[in-house]
C-alpha cells in the first residue's frame, strides 16, 4: 500500500514512536539474534494503527454446513438480521408397497423434528418459527451463499412457538441411563402433508420425489414480538428427520420417514438502516473507527469485519527516520522483531458466549477484500511455530477483555517488503483448505465490538507491542 505524508507529520510520528514507549524487555526473542552480533532490544507501543468495519457478504458459502439457522434479531447497533433455512428432503426408504397407500384418505400429519444446539440473542423469549413450500428447486449448476434466496409460497404449512433451550435434554424412556435432545416438533397438516403422501404413492426414485415437491425453508414469522433469537438446526443429526403418518387401504397406520438430502443452505439478510452500521450497504464498504464512535464491529453471517492497517510501518526500519523525513534521504537499518503482538480491547461488558468462538487473522487486499491464494483460499496468518491458522486468543476480566494476536513473522516480512502491506482482517470464522467447505462464517451469527480510539493517549485502542533489536 503506498502511503504518503507530510515531512511535518512523519517528524511527529517517529519522535513519538521511538521515545514516548522504550523500555527494557525481559528476555523476549534473544533466541532469533545471530552469534558474534551486538544487539540493543527495546520496546515501543505507540505504532499507528488504523481500523475500519468492512462489509464482505459476497461469497460466504453455506451449502452443507453441518448447521444451519432460523431466527431474528434486532438491534440499534447492527440493525435487523434475519436467518432462513431452505432445505430439500427424500424418503429414507421407499415403501415396498406404494400401491398399498390410500393417498385419497389423505395425511394424518407430517412431523418435522429438528435437533438444534445453538440460541444467539434474548435468553427467555419464545420465538416463532413457520415452513413454507419451496416454488423453486435446488439446481446442480447453483452455487449457494447466505446471500441467496429461493422462492417459496408466502402462505405458511406449518407453524411452531417454542423457548430456545439449545442444552435441554430428558432421560430417553427406553434407557434411563442415557440422555436425548429436547427437539423442535412442527406439525404439518392439510395440502402440504397430502402432497407429500401423493408423491409417495406415486415416484420411486429420490429424483422424481424431489421433483415433485421441491422442499421447503425455515423461517420466523414476521412481527416485532417474535424477533430476538437466531437458532441453529443439525440437519445431519440423527435425531432430524420428517415422519408422514397415514393410512394404508386396508386401514393400517403407517409412518414413512424423510431426511434432508445434502442441499440445505441458510440465508442470512441483514437490514442495517437506521442502524449503527447503516453506511454498510455494498460489497467492501468501508466504516472508519472514527466515524462509528471509536469501535469496530464484527459479526458472523452477515459479513461484517475489521480492518486494521500499519500505514507507517515501513519507515521503522530507517535508521534515521525524522532525518529522512526532513531532508527525503533514508538509510535502512538491520532490524529483527524479536515479537509482535496486537492487543485488541474489546468493549466493556462483553458476554464471551456472544464473542465469535474463532476470529481468524487473514491478509486484505487493496480493494478491501480477503486475500486468496490461486485457488481461492483465504491467505491466513500462521501462528507462529505452527502450521496452523494465526486466530485471536480471548483474554477475559483478569486479562482486561482483549484479544491478543501473535504477528511476529507477518511484521518482519512487511519491513523487508516480503510481504504489501495491504492490512489484515479479522475473520469472525476458520478457514478450510477447501473454498466450497462451508465454514463458521455462515454457522453463526455471533459478533464483537472493539475499542478502536485513534488518539495515542487513549486507556484502551488497539496496539502493537512490539520487541525489537537492531545491529550495532
Amino acid at each position: 500500500m503506498n502511503l504518503r505524508i507530510s515531512k511535518a507529520a512523519a517528524v511527529l510520528f517517529f519522535s513519538s514512536f521511538f521515545f514516548s514507549a522504550c523500555e527494557d524487555p525481559t528476555a523476549i526473542g534473544l533466541e532469533l539474534q545471530e552469534p558474534g552480533t551486538q544487539i540493543g532490544t527495546s520496546y515501543t507501543d505507540t505504532a499507528t494503527i488504523k481500523a475500519s468495519t468492512v462489509l464482505l457478504k459476497d461469497s460466504i458459502i453455506t451449502l452443507g454446513a453441518s448447521r444451519v439457522q432460523a431466527g431474528r434479531i434486532t438491534d440499534a447497533t447492527f440493525g435487523t438480521v434475519t436467518a432462513r433455512t431452505f432445505a430439500e428432503f427424500a424418503p429414507l426408504a421407499f415403501p415396498a408397497h406404494p400401491d398399498s397407500i390410500d393417498a385419497s384418505k389423505g395425511a394424518d400429519s407430517l412431523i418435522i423434528n429438528l435437533d438444534y444446539n445453538y440460541a444467539f440473542g434474548e435468553k427467555g423469549k419464545n420465538i416463532k418459527l413457520n415452513v413454507h413450500r419451496l416454488t423453486e428447486a435446488f439446481r446442480d449448476d447453483a452455487t449457494y451463499y447466505t446471500s441467496r434466496k429461493l422462492s417459496y409460497n408466502e402462505t405458511p404449512v406449518g407453524t411452531v412457538t417454542f423457548l430456545p433451550q439449545p442444552d435441554a435434554t430428558y432421560k430417553n424412556p427406553t434407557d434411563t441411563s442415557k440422555t436425548l435432545p429436547v427437539l423442535i416438533k412442527i406439525k404439518i397438516t392439510g395440502t402440504f402433508a397430502n402432497q407429500v403422501l401423493q408423491s409417495l404413492s406415486q415416484t420411486s426414485t429420490t429424483q422424481a420425489f424431489i421433483s415433485a415437491i421441491n422442499g421447503l425453508v425455515i423461517e420466523p414469522a414476521a412481527g416485532t414480538e417474535d424477533q430476538g433469537t437466531i437458532i441453529g438446526l443439525l440437519p445431519t443429526s440423527a435425531n432430524t428427520n420428517l415422519s408422514l403418518h397415514y393410512k394404508s387401504k386396508k386401514n393400517i397406520a403407517k409412518t414413512t420417514t424423510f431426511l434432508f438430502t445434502e442441499r440445505y443452505y441458510n440465508q442470512i439478510e441483514a437490514n442495517r438502516n437506521g442502524s449503527a452500521l447503516a453506511a454498510l450497504q455494498t460489497n467492501g464498504a468501508t466504516l472508519s473507527s472514527g466515524a462509528a464512535g471509536n469501535r469496530t464491529f464484527l459479526q458472523a453471517g452477515t459479513g461484517i469485519v475489521t480492518k486494521i492497517e500499519l500505514p507507517h510501518i515501513s519507515f521503522f526500519r530507517e535508521k534515521d527516520p525524522i532525518e529522512a523525513a526532513r531532508t527525503g534521504k533514508k538509510q535502512d537499518q538491520n532490524l529483527a522483531i524479536n515479537k509482535a503482538e496486537l492487543i485488541i480491547p474489546i468493549a466493556n461488558g462483553a458476554d464471551s458466549l456472544s464473542l465469535p468462538p474463532v476470529i481468524t487473522l487473514v491478509e486484505a487486499t487493496r480493494s478491501n477484500r480477503v486475500s486468496t491464494s490461486p485457488q481461492g483460499v483465504p491467505n491466513a496468518l500462521v501462528a507462529e511455530g505452527s502450521n496452523v491458522a494465526a486466530t485471536l486468543q480471548y483474554r477475559g476480566k483478569s486479562g482486561g477483555y482483549v484479544y491478543v494476536v501473535n504477528i511476529t513473522s507477518y511484521l518482519q516480512n512487511l519491513l523487508y517488503n516480503r510481504r504489501e502491506n495491504n492490512g489484515l482482517i479479522l475473520l469472525p470464522s476458520n478457514v478450510t483448505s477447501n473454498v466450497g467447505t462451508p465454514t463458521n462464517l455462515a454457522q453463526t451469527v455471533n459478533r464483537a465490538i472493539l475499542e478502536a480510539n485513534q488518539s495515542p493517549n487513549a486507556e484502551r485502542r488497539i496496539k502493537l507491542r512490539l520487541f525489537y533489536s537492531t545491529a550495532q
